[in-house]
């Protein structure tokens, strides 16, 4: 009789990872990838998770996208030689691209007029924190070198394209969405070079269509949907800990009344 067992060779196969994109072998999208160059050097702070353990993070897509990035794994970066060369590196001048109300934005007339000054002849030394907005916080919060970064960020209003990953709040975009609308702001504000920044989008597009495929057929074989049943446990522990904090602000509010 002729034997069921999986030859080793298909199994090495059915096992391996690409050592590029991290996808395994039979679904890497390296042949996918157009890398191009922005004029601009992108450099990935990525938390240990989103290096080894999520499977449909898009820093590494963007880095591998984007000719001369980097990627630099930590939690805290304050020690890190590599990280404090380049932003001690005369020839670069370094923005940290997060959001908030102190973050300039190239279209921004001041601002993306404050940039090009200070950029002068130097090169765009973006730094990215690769992380969910829990862990980026952390890293931001430990690593003492980029916190007095001044912030990098584009125009509201972009909507995320990740159809299958619920984002934690409206206008939350991926690692690859937000490179892409940053190369394109900065582009059409003259900061750095007139290229396609499409390159990020197509493939990210073509991990979308295949996660998307990949859940259909899942459903179709009877299996949970794994998206939704870690958006459930996100929310619990965002209020989980949504509740803490109120309950050590009511605390504090009551020791204080006590005080006076």
């Amino acid at each position: 009789m002729g034997s069921n067992k999986m030859p080793e060779s298909a199994i090495t196969y059915e096992f391996s990872r690409c050592m590029q994109c991290f996808r395994p072998i039979k679904t890497c999208y390296c042949k996918y990838i157009e890398p191009f160059d922005p004029g601009i050097k992108f450099v990935f702070l990525m938390h240990p998770k989103e290096a080894f353990k999520q499977r449909t993070g898009t820093g590494r897509l963007a880095h591998l996208t984007l000719k001369d990035s980097e990627i630099l794994i930590g939690i805290d970066f304050t020690e890190n030689k590599r990280l404090n060369a380049l932003l001690n590196d005369s020839n670069y001048v370094p923005l940290l691209l997060y959001p908030g109300e102190d973050a300039w934005s190239a279209q921004t007339e001041s601002e993306g007029q404050a940039l090009k000054e200070m950029l002068g002849s130097k090169t765009l030394l973006v730094i990215v924190v690769d992380a969910t907005w829990f862990f980026a916080k952390k890293i931001l919060r430990l690593s003492n070198n980029i916190r007095p970064l001044q912030k990098l960020s584009f125009k509201a209003g972009y909507k995320s394209q990740f159809q299958f990953k619920t984002q934690p709040e409206e206008g939350c975009l991926s690692t690859i969405e937000s490179c892409y609308y940053l190369i394109n702001e900065l582009k059409s504000a003259g900061i750095c070079k007139d290229v396609s920044a499409e390159p990020l989008m197509n493939i990210f597009k073509r991990m979308v269509a295949f996660q998307l495929e990949s859940q259909k057929e899942r459903e179709r074989s009877g299996e949970p949907d794994r998206y939704k049943l870690a958006g459930g446990i996100r929310a619990k522990k965002a209020a989980a800990r949504k509740a803490k904090a109120e309950a050590e602000a009511a605390a504090k509010f009551s020791n204080n009344c006590l005080d006076l």
